[in-house]
């Protein structure tokens, strides 16, 4: 080895060892310091592993009032706890009492879980037996609560699918468009095509053909082997034919 090699080297170390002694000492001069800022450190890790188990407890919390509310509304109206087809009771006061009582039991569930799954679930069914109710203004409020509960999702998808349904009801079919677009929108809703038929057909027949058209554009481009309805397809047919 040269003796250059060997001087560099020595100095290299040289330098390593003061610098070690300067951190050495002004360790020694800020421990309070250090200290509080790993105290800090693991004061935030604390907390962040409380907030996620806290959010999983809420999630687990929510469900379990979800799935005790739904067995005891099933029990009620006379069907299994546990699952299938849910039975018309023969006594029409008792069916709209089970119902009256359940609707205020599910929006209860969705008002103590909100930004939750199983919250975005219960307006649904509070929602469902509102309309069933007679009480469409309530049912769209909740619905409308389940949507922005769980935006962007399946679940809030399937909110904007039943206002839709509502607002043509009501013979609101530009509103009943729109929601139905915004269910397409939802990249993990299954049946993103039928919503984009169901706003083409609104569109249309609210005469706004150019957004009718566009929608069905739409659908032709990203589901290219999507079977339409026949009575959407002739509609859209009819209206190119006029416009060609």
């Amino acid at each position: 080895m040269s003796s250059k090699h060997t001087n560099t080297t020595a100095e290299t170390l040289a330098q390593l060892e003061a610098t070690g002694d300067r951190l050495a000492e002004w360790s020694s001069q800020h421990a309070a310091a250090i200290l509080a800022v790993f105290a800090t450190i693991l004061a935030l890790a604390a907390g962040v592993g409380f907030y996620v188990q806290y959010r999983a407890e809420g999630r687990q919390e929510a469900a379990n009032a979800l799935a005790l509310a739904t067995s005891e509304y099933r029990q009620a109206m006379g069907a299994d706890p546990l699952g299938g087809e849910i039975p018309e009771p023969a006594n029409a006061e008792l069916a709209a009492a089970t119902r009256t009582k359940f609707s205020a039991r599910f929006a209860e569930v969705a008002s103590a879980h909100p930004r939750t799954v199983s919250g975005a679930l219960a307006w649904l069914e509070a929602g469902q037996l509102a309309l069933e109710l007679g009480q469409a203004d309530e049912a769209r409020s909740r619905f409308e609560s389940a949507r922005e509960s769980a935006r962007g999702t399946a679940i809030g998808a399937l909110a904007s699918i039943r206002l839709a349904r509502l607002a043509e009801d009501a013979g609101d079919l530009a509103g009943a468009a729109q929601a139905f677009e915004s269910a397409a929108a939802v990249a993990s809703y299954p049946l993103r095509a039928g919503a984009l038929a169901d706003a083409a057909r609104c569109w249309i027949t609210a005469g706004e053909t150019d957004k009718g058209l566009a929608a069905y554009q739409r659908l032709e481009a990203e589901f290219p082997d999507q079977a339409v309805p026949p009575a959407i397809e002739a509609l859209v047919e009819e209206l190119r034919a006029k416009t060609s």
